[in-house]
Protein backbone atom coordinates (compact mmCIF):
# COMPACT_ATOMS: atom_id res chain seq x y z
CA UNK A 1 0.00 0.00 0.00
CA UNK A 2 2.73 2.20 0.65
CA UNK A 3 4.65 1.59 -2.29
CA UNK A 4 1.25 2.05 -4.40
CA UNK A 5 1.02 5.33 -2.69
CA UNK A 6 4.05 6.77 -3.01
CA UNK A 7 3.64 5.78 -7.00
CA UNK A 8 0.14 7.33 -7.04
CA UNK A 9 1.95 10.92 -5.76
CA UNK A 10 4.70 10.69 -7.88
CA UNK A 11 2.47 9.83 -10.95
CA UNK A 12 0.18 13.23 -9.49
CA UNK A 13 3.19 15.33 -9.18
CA UNK A 14 4.84 14.71 -13.05
CA UNK A 15 1.03 15.35 -14.42
CA UNK A 16 0.99 18.92 -12.14
CA UNK A 17 4.78 19.64 -13.27
CA UNK A 18 4.02 18.79 -17.03
CA UNK A 19 0.57 20.55 -17.17
CA UNK A 20 2.64 23.77 -15.57
CA UNK A 21 5.44 23.48 -18.34
CA UNK A 22 2.98 23.04 -21.09
CA UNK A 23 1.20 25.66 -19.96
CA UNK A 24 3.69 28.65 -19.03
CA UNK A 25 5.98 27.41 -21.41
CA UNK A 26 8.93 26.90 -18.96
CA UNK A 27 11.84 24.90 -18.15
CA UNK A 28 11.45 22.07 -15.99
CA UNK A 29 13.71 23.66 -13.45
CA UNK A 30 11.95 26.56 -13.30
CA UNK A 31 8.81 25.12 -13.25
CA UNK A 32 9.65 22.83 -10.09
CA UNK A 33 10.60 26.27 -8.58
CA UNK A 34 7.24 27.87 -9.17
CA UNK A 35 5.72 24.88 -7.65
CA UNK A 36 7.73 25.30 -4.46
CA UNK A 37 7.29 28.94 -4.19
CA UNK A 38 3.77 28.79 -4.49
CA UNK A 39 3.37 25.68 -2.39
CA UNK A 40 5.12 27.90 0.38
CA UNK A 41 2.92 31.17 0.02
CA UNK A 42 -0.03 28.39 0.16
CA UNK A 43 1.11 27.20 3.48
CA UNK A 44 2.28 30.44 5.06
CA UNK A 45 -1.51 31.45 4.42
CA UNK A 46 -2.55 28.58 6.33
CA UNK A 47 0.06 29.09 8.93
CA UNK A 48 1.61 26.06 8.44
CA UNK A 49 5.11 28.08 8.18
CA UNK A 50 6.37 30.88 10.05
CA UNK A 51 8.72 33.37 7.24
CA UNK A 52 9.06 33.83 4.41
CA UNK A 53 12.49 34.83 3.05
CA UNK A 54 12.82 38.60 1.29
CA UNK A 55 12.57 36.78 -2.10
CA UNK A 56 9.30 34.90 -1.18
CA UNK A 57 7.71 38.09 0.64
CA UNK A 58 8.21 39.61 -2.72
CA UNK A 59 6.80 37.20 -4.88
CA UNK A 60 3.88 37.10 -2.30
CA UNK A 61 3.36 41.29 -3.29
CA UNK A 62 3.20 40.65 -7.12
CA UNK A 63 1.04 37.31 -7.06
CA UNK A 64 -1.82 39.62 -5.13
CA UNK A 65 -1.46 43.21 -5.95
CA UNK A 66 0.50 43.28 -9.38
CA UNK A 67 -1.49 40.73 -11.05
CA UNK A 68 -4.41 40.16 -9.71
CA UNK A 69 -5.54 44.09 -9.01
CA UNK A 70 -3.33 46.24 -11.31
CA UNK A 71 0.28 47.04 -13.49
CA UNK A 72 3.18 47.50 -10.64
CA UNK A 73 3.65 50.81 -12.37
CA UNK A 74 0.04 51.77 -10.55
CA UNK A 75 1.98 50.68 -6.91
CA UNK A 76 5.57 51.46 -7.61
CA UNK A 77 5.82 54.72 -9.16
CA UNK A 78 3.53 56.40 -6.36
CA UNK A 79 4.79 55.97 -2.68
CA UNK A 80 2.51 56.43 0.04
CA UNK A 81 3.36 56.95 4.02
CA UNK A 82 3.26 54.17 6.06
CA UNK A 83 -0.29 54.62 7.37
CA UNK A 84 -1.40 55.47 3.93
CA UNK A 85 -0.15 52.26 3.03
CA UNK A 86 -2.21 50.23 5.81
CA UNK A 87 -4.73 52.07 4.73
CA UNK A 88 -4.43 51.07 0.86
CA UNK A 89 -3.84 47.17 2.02
CA UNK A 90 -6.53 47.38 3.80
CA UNK A 91 -9.09 48.25 1.49
CA UNK A 92 -7.83 45.59 -0.54
CA UNK A 93 -8.92 42.64 2.30
CA UNK A 94 -12.39 43.00 0.96
CA UNK A 95 -13.97 39.89 -0.70
CA UNK A 96 -14.98 41.67 -3.90
CA UNK A 97 -11.45 43.16 -3.97
CA UNK A 98 -7.87 41.29 -3.31
CA UNK A 99 -9.68 38.96 -0.48
CA UNK A 100 -6.43 38.88 1.20
CA UNK A 101 -6.41 36.97 4.24
CA UNK A 102 -4.72 39.04 7.84
CA UNK A 103 -1.47 37.26 8.24
CA UNK A 104 -0.58 37.94 3.75
CA UNK A 105 -2.02 41.87 4.40
CA UNK A 106 0.20 42.22 7.32
CA UNK A 107 3.89 41.01 5.34
CA UNK A 108 2.48 43.08 2.07
CA UNK A 109 2.09 46.00 4.11
CA UNK A 110 5.67 45.73 5.56
CA UNK A 111 7.05 44.85 2.14
CA UNK A 112 5.04 48.30 1.29
CA UNK A 113 6.02 50.57 3.43
CA UNK A 114 9.84 49.14 2.95
CA UNK A 115 10.21 49.62 -0.53
CA UNK A 116 8.08 52.42 -1.50
CA UNK A 117 7.82 54.91 1.52
CA UNK A 118 7.30 58.07 1.35
CA UNK A 119 8.11 61.16 4.15
CA UNK A 120 5.32 62.91 3.75
CA UNK A 121 0.96 62.58 2.93
CA UNK A 122 0.40 62.01 -1.24
CA UNK A 123 -3.15 62.12 -1.11
CA UNK A 124 -2.77 66.58 -1.76
CA UNK A 125 -3.29 67.66 -4.68
CA UNK A 126 -0.01 68.04 -6.77
CA UNK A 127 -0.49 72.20 -6.45
CA UNK A 128 -0.85 71.94 -2.50
CA UNK A 129 1.77 69.82 -1.89
CA UNK A 130 4.10 71.97 -3.75
CA UNK A 131 3.05 74.59 -1.37
CA UNK A 132 3.33 72.58 1.55
CA UNK A 133 6.94 71.36 0.42
CA UNK A 134 7.62 74.97 -0.13
CA UNK A 135 6.68 76.28 2.59
CA UNK A 136 5.63 74.19 5.39
CA UNK A 137 7.54 70.98 5.64
CA UNK A 138 11.09 71.20 7.21
CA UNK A 139 13.40 67.14 7.01
CA UNK A 140 16.93 66.07 8.70
CA UNK A 141 16.88 63.87 5.54
CA UNK A 142 17.60 60.76 7.59
CA UNK A 143 20.50 61.05 10.16
CA UNK A 144 21.31 57.89 11.58
CA UNK A 145 19.00 55.97 9.64
CA UNK A 146 16.11 58.18 11.55
CA UNK A 147 14.16 59.89 9.51
CA UNK A 148 12.27 62.76 10.71
CA UNK A 149 9.96 64.92 9.13
CA UNK A 150 7.77 67.69 10.30
CA UNK A 151 5.07 69.43 8.98
CA UNK A 152 3.88 73.23 10.39
CA UNK A 153 0.35 73.52 10.09
CA UNK A 154 -0.84 77.69 10.74
CA UNK A 155 -4.22 78.31 12.05
CA UNK A 156 -5.74 79.59 8.67
CA UNK A 157 -3.94 76.35 7.40
CA UNK A 158 -5.97 74.14 9.68
CA UNK A 159 -8.02 72.57 6.64
CA UNK A 160 -4.93 70.71 6.00
CA UNK A 161 -5.20 68.62 8.96
CA UNK A 162 -7.38 65.38 7.56
CA UNK A 163 -5.36 65.15 4.73
CA UNK A 164 -2.26 64.82 7.24
CA UNK A 165 -3.76 62.14 9.20
CA UNK A 166 -5.12 63.87 11.35
CA UNK A 167 -8.88 63.01 12.98
CA UNK A 168 -8.88 65.00 15.88
CA UNK A 169 -7.76 68.67 16.34
CA UNK A 170 -6.60 69.34 20.17
CA UNK A 171 -9.58 71.15 22.50
CA UNK A 172 -7.38 74.27 22.14
CA UNK A 173 -6.76 75.46 18.26
CA UNK A 174 -4.74 78.37 19.11
CA UNK A 175 -1.93 76.20 20.14
CA UNK A 176 1.04 75.95 17.47
CA UNK A 177 0.63 72.36 15.63
CA UNK A 178 3.41 70.49 14.01
CA UNK A 179 2.44 67.25 12.41
CA UNK A 180 5.72 64.86 12.78
CA UNK A 181 6.59 61.90 10.76
CA UNK A 182 9.10 59.55 11.86
CA UNK A 183 10.83 56.18 10.15
CA UNK A 184 13.64 54.08 10.14
CA UNK A 185 14.61 51.45 7.43
CA UNK A 186 17.39 49.22 9.91
CA UNK A 187 16.28 50.49 13.24
CA UNK A 188 12.70 50.41 15.51
CA UNK A 189 11.34 53.87 16.51
CA UNK A 190 11.97 54.35 20.03
CA UNK A 191 8.84 55.38 21.99
CA UNK A 192 9.38 58.99 22.31
CA UNK A 193 7.17 61.41 24.21
CA UNK A 194 8.90 64.36 21.90
CA UNK A 195 6.83 66.81 23.93
CA UNK A 196 9.19 66.06 26.60
CA UNK A 197 12.32 66.58 23.98
CA UNK A 198 11.07 69.49 22.13
CA UNK A 199 11.34 73.36 22.39
CA UNK A 200 9.78 75.87 19.91
CA UNK A 201 11.67 79.30 19.54
CA UNK A 202 10.18 82.66 18.09
CA UNK A 203 12.73 84.98 16.65
CA UNK A 204 15.78 83.66 19.02
CA UNK A 205 13.45 84.52 22.21
CA UNK A 206 13.33 82.09 24.99
CA UNK A 207 12.37 78.43 24.61
CA UNK A 208 9.11 77.39 25.04
CA UNK A 209 8.12 73.47 26.44
CA UNK A 210 5.33 71.11 24.48
CA UNK A 211 2.02 70.90 25.52
CA UNK A 212 1.34 67.92 23.99
CA UNK A 213 2.26 64.32 22.13
CA UNK A 214 0.04 62.91 20.44
CA UNK A 215 0.58 59.34 18.35
CA UNK A 216 -1.63 59.24 15.42
CA UNK A 217 -0.15 56.38 13.71
CA UNK A 218 2.78 53.72 14.83
CA UNK A 219 3.02 50.39 12.78
CA UNK A 220 3.68 46.67 14.49
CA UNK A 221 6.98 46.54 13.38
CA UNK A 222 8.13 49.72 15.24
CA UNK A 223 9.65 51.26 12.19
CA UNK A 224 7.25 54.09 11.54
CA UNK A 225 5.67 56.42 13.88
CA UNK A 226 3.28 59.62 13.30
CA UNK A 227 1.82 62.19 15.96
CA UNK A 228 0.89 65.40 16.49
CA UNK A 229 3.38 67.93 18.46
CA UNK A 230 1.55 71.29 20.04
CA UNK A 231 2.80 74.36 21.88
CA UNK A 232 1.24 77.45 23.38
CA UNK A 233 0.30 79.92 21.08
CA UNK A 234 2.58 82.23 19.86
CA UNK A 235 1.94 85.41 17.98
CA UNK A 236 5.08 85.73 16.11
CA UNK A 237 3.71 89.23 14.68
CA UNK A 238 3.93 89.68 10.55
CA UNK A 239 7.53 88.66 10.32
CA UNK A 240 9.09 86.14 12.12
CA UNK A 241 11.38 82.67 12.49
CA UNK A 242 10.58 79.81 13.83
CA UNK A 243 12.65 77.00 14.96
CA UNK A 244 12.00 74.08 16.81
CA UNK A 245 15.05 71.86 18.47
CA UNK A 246 14.64 68.56 19.72
CA UNK A 247 17.03 66.49 22.03
CA UNK A 248 17.11 62.90 21.16
CA UNK A 249 18.14 60.24 23.27
CA UNK A 250 21.52 58.63 22.31
CA UNK A 251 20.95 60.51 18.58
CA UNK A 252 21.90 64.54 19.24
CA UNK A 253 19.88 67.68 18.63
CA UNK A 254 17.70 67.96 15.36
CA UNK A 255 17.11 71.36 14.92
CA UNK A 256 14.03 72.18 12.26
CA UNK A 257 13.37 76.02 11.05
CA UNK A 258 10.49 78.05 9.17
CA UNK A 259 9.91 81.60 7.91
CA UNK A 260 6.83 83.11 8.97
CA UNK A 261 4.20 84.30 7.50
CA UNK A 262 3.02 81.92 5.32
CA UNK A 263 1.45 82.62 2.33
CA UNK A 264 -2.45 81.49 1.69
CA UNK A 265 -2.87 77.94 0.19
CA UNK A 266 -3.62 77.55 -3.23
CA UNK A 267 -7.60 77.26 -4.56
Amino acid sequence: MFVSISLFLLLGVTVIILAVMYLTDQAPGATINSLYGEGKLFMYRHNMIEKLTSGEIKRLYQSTCTRQCHGKDVIEKKPRTAAEWESVVARMKAPDRAGITERHAETITRYLQNNFLSNVPTVLPEKTMKFVKQYLWRSDFGENDLFLDIIYVPREHLRLMPYLGVRNLPPNQQDALFVVFINTHQGTVPPWNLAEMSALRVNNGPPQGATGWTVLYRDGQQHHNQGMLTFPATEPGQSAALEITMQLAGLGTRTFQWNLPVPQLPE
